[in-house]
């Protein structure tokens, strides 16, 4: 029986070399393919391929195992997954995406979320979520980070407000003994590299060349480490499904290497069931409750969020667990990865995980056809 095509969801991508020349691929192949289930025929495009008056589109289609460049009528549903690398595709990007009043032609799938700063604002004003937020300031300059460093017992953290995967993040030491600094991080490109210097002067003149113009937090540094020195994390997604409600999708570990300051999996992570891994290092019952109060911490932070923000689709929440057993919230991101769900195996969370965005757009295309309430 031939399905019938309700509409069409653009994924809005960032620019690769190569073929197909936008950015994950794998992630778009699977929506397309499953968009076939829905009724929601699937199309990618980058910022550049928008021409003035937004009639139409040039994008690239999925069909017989290839991807087929197309110019198309513009989608019915924008699903932001751009990350802009140049400043004249962030400002495309963004100048598309500020066109979506209520009351425009297409949807916007989910609104973002602004830098780490103004989601920790936020979410510090709640009650239930503030003991389980690090202490967070924005980096002023070296004389604050002077000042940070004592109140921390000579080691902090420092991340871009605007960061991801781990990259530019820094682990501040100082040493007290003789005040010579070390400083571990990960480079734009997600290297690891270490930085020692014979006094503290050279060491905050160098962060201060290093973070530039972006800008940054500082927090101290917690200490998320399994008992082999490994760190590592808890990402929980978030997604609205065919309801427009929000329901846990999954939940999964990412384990760094040891000489890692971060666990992402693209700065060398694993993942892992979370379960098995918390087990092993805090023991059967204490395993139990961090994952449901990770669980339950996961399922406040969606409504909090729109009622500040407006309509969001997902959410990539992560947590840090440290060597006595505390959470601690690290960060919230309205555009998650989900490659970790691919690997560990849970039951239905991979699924779940890729149909869910069709499933939230199909309930949307519904309800803009006034066939749902």
């Amino acid at each position: 029986m031939k399905r019938t095509t309700i509409g069409t969801i653009g994924i809005l991508s960032s620019s690769t070399p190569g073929s197909p020349p936008f950015s994950g691929e794998g992630y778009a192949r699977r929506l397309a393919v499953a968009g076939r289930k829905y009724g929601i025929q699937v199309v990618v495009f980058r910022p550049d391929g928008v021409p003035e008056g937004q009639r139409s589109i040039h994008g690239y289609i999925f069909s017989d195992g290839a991807w087929h460049a197309a110019t198309v009528p513009f989608p019915d549903i924008v699903y932001d997954r751009c990350f802009p690398q140049r400043g004249s595709e962030y400002r495309a990007a963004a100048r598309l995406l500020a066109d979506a009043p209520t009351g425009k032609r297409w949807i916007l799938w989910s609104r973002g979320l602004p830098g780490k700063g103004h989601v920790d604002q936020v979410l510090r004003k709640e009650p239930g979520l503030r003991p389980f937020l690090p202490p967070t300031a924005v980096y002023r300059g070296s004389s604050q980070l002077l000042r940070t460093l004592e109140k921390y017992d000579g080691e902090l953290f420092m991340k871009p407000m605007s960061g991801s995967q781990g990259k530019n993040t820094l682990r501040v030491t100082r040493h007290a003994a003789d005040g010579t600094l070390t400083i571990r991080g990960r480079s734009a490109s997600n290297l690891p590299f270490v930085k020692r210097f014979d006094d503290t002067h050279s060491g905050l003149t160098w962060i201060r060349r290093f973070t530039g113009d972006r800008s940054y937090l500082i927090q101290p540094f917690l200490h998320l480490y399994n008992a082999d020195g490994a760190p590592f994390d808890v990402r929980v997604l978030m997604q609205k499904n065919e309801t427009g409600s929000w329901m846990h999708t999954g939940m999964a570990l990412r384990l760094g290497n040891p000489d890692s300051i971060t666990s992402n999996l693209h700065g060398g992570g694993k993942p892992l069931s979370v379960l098995p891994f918390l087990t092993e290092q805090f023991g059967a019952d204490r395993a139990e409750h961090i994952r449901d109060r990770l669980h339950n911490l996961s399922e406040k932070i969606p409504p909090i969020l729109e009622s500040r923000y407006g309509r969001l689709g997902e959410l990539g929440i992560d947590f840090g667990i440290d060597t006595k057993g505390r959470i601690w919230l690290l960060e919230v991101n309205s555009k998650p990865g989900r490659t970790s769900f691919r690997h560990i195996g849970e039951p239905g969370s991979d699924v779940l995980a890729t149909e869910n965005p069709l499933r939230y757009a199909r309930y949307l295309l519904l309800r803009q056809l006034r066939r749902v309430n």
